[in-house]
């Protein structure tokens, strides 16, 4: 291949169309068809009549005009295996591809059975092929996971596993045996009432695998068997594309939700040591860090790249920024390792003023607002590392 660029944004969550005469909308238009492939992630689902909630509360819902705005802005793919693709259920997860079909954007992480979910989606371009793969981390409901003939999204299901001294560990597993809950579980593993996709844990406390060792501590594991699904795809994309990136959508924040939890960067280096060349998180609404392994770019998450939520008084009353992001392009050499990283830093597009109105886009921000974001984005960075990244400025 000769040399690709792929940009990526953080979530796209909006219940309509964006306003194109909006500030800032030729900005970012620019930034994101200045790349070969520009990709995000799709929060919502389209609306469909007479389709079932499958929640009781924050339903993200649009039409298909939320997805020609996407298009037209420039995004050639979207990442769809999140926690409100399946807020309509299977009738939801069906419309929302066929809107996208209709619109010319590729929808990827979700659908029709788990065959289809995992399916990459192929970017060819004048410079060469990009693959998108799409996976939720969790924790979600099993409903909302694609399955043999059940549409739903594409799951790589992370638990924790936590070690506890000697001591400790003996007297969880007396609570365990006095509760009855190893007998109770393994009973229900027996007769397929419980799915395992590896060895019954030893020792489980309310749903947490416990170990022993030296100290109190938590590991991060992905479920073996969508491990093992997830890898032979990257391998397979790898095969048919010059670039593969992955987009991982994760609600297992630490309590900082600013910064990438250790375990995401861990997965994240294995899936580039298994091909990956660009892995993209989303889930936690506010903008954390960015990491390189072996010349590959790893984003935690990018926050909000449009957001129309409903609880923007709760954000301000408790101090989340939720709207500071920024746009991201990467640039990779004809071995896929990146060359160069541009950043131009946005406040993301708000909700509508009123219902039936276009949004407005994101803005890009101020200079001094945009170097912050910079240095948030830079910090932990080898000083090799942050020589790659370039500063955007809006026009």
């Amino acid at each position: 291949m000769s040399q690709l660029s792929i940009a990526a944004t953080g979530q796209a969550l909006l219940h309509g169309a964006v306003d194109s005469s909006s500030a800032g909308y030729q900005a970012v238009r620019g930034f994101l068809t200045g790349a070969d492939v520009a990709l995000a992630n799709f929060e919502a689902v389209l609306a469909v009549p007479d389709a079932w909630p499958t929640k009781t509360r924050t339903l993200h819902c649009t039409g298909p005009q939320a997805l020609h705005s996407l298009k037209a802005m420039g995004f050639a793919a979207l990442a769809h295996a999140n926690n409100h693709a399946f807020d309509l259920g299977p009738p939801g997860i069906l419309a929302t591809h066929a809107a996208a079909q209709e619109a010319g954007i590729a929808l990827v992480g979700s659908g029709e059975d788990s065959a289809a979910a995992l399916r990459p989606a192929y970017v060819a371009t004048a410079a060469g092929t990009v693959a998108v793969l799409s996976v939720d981390l969790g924790p979600q409901p099993d409903i909302n996971y694609a399955g043999t003939g059940r549409a739903g999204i594409c799951p790589l299901r992370m638990r924790r596993i936590v070690t506890v001294p000697e001591a400790d560990y003996r007297r969880f597993a007396e609570i365990v045996s006095a509760l009855g809950d190893d007998r109770r579980e393994a009973a229900r593993a027996a007769v397929g009432y419980r799915q395992q996709s590896g060895a019954m844990p030893k020792l489980e406390l309310f749903g947490t695998e416990l170990r022993q060792g030296a100290d109190i501590a938590a590991r991060w594991e992905p479920d073996v068997a969508d491990w093992r699904a997830l890898l032979e795809a990257l391998v397979a994309a790898k095969a048919e594309a010059d670039l593969v990136a992955i987009a991982l959508h994760s609600h297992h924040w630490d309590p900082n939700w600013g910064q990438m939890p250790d375990w995401v960067r861990r997965l994240a280096c294995r899936l580039v040591d298994a091909g990956a060349d660009m892995i993209v998180g989303t889930g936690s609404p506010v903008l954390q860090g960015l990491a390189f392994h072996n010349g590959r770019p790893i984003l935690g998450s990018l926050g909000n790249f449009i957001f129309h939520t409903r609880r923007t008084a709760t954000y301000a009353e408790k101090d989340v920024d939720v709207w500071t992001s920024t746009l991201a392009r990467a640039h990779f050499d004809g071995e896929g390792v990146c060359t160069r990283f541009d950043l131009l830093p946005i406040s993301a597009g708000r909700p509508p003023l009123a219902d039936g109105q276009a949004a407005p886009a994101p803005v890009p921000l101020d200079p001094a607002a945009a170097e912050a974001v910079r240095e948030h984005m830079c910090a932990g960075l080898a000083p090799e590392e942050k020589a790659l990244i370039r500063l955007c400025r809006a026009g």
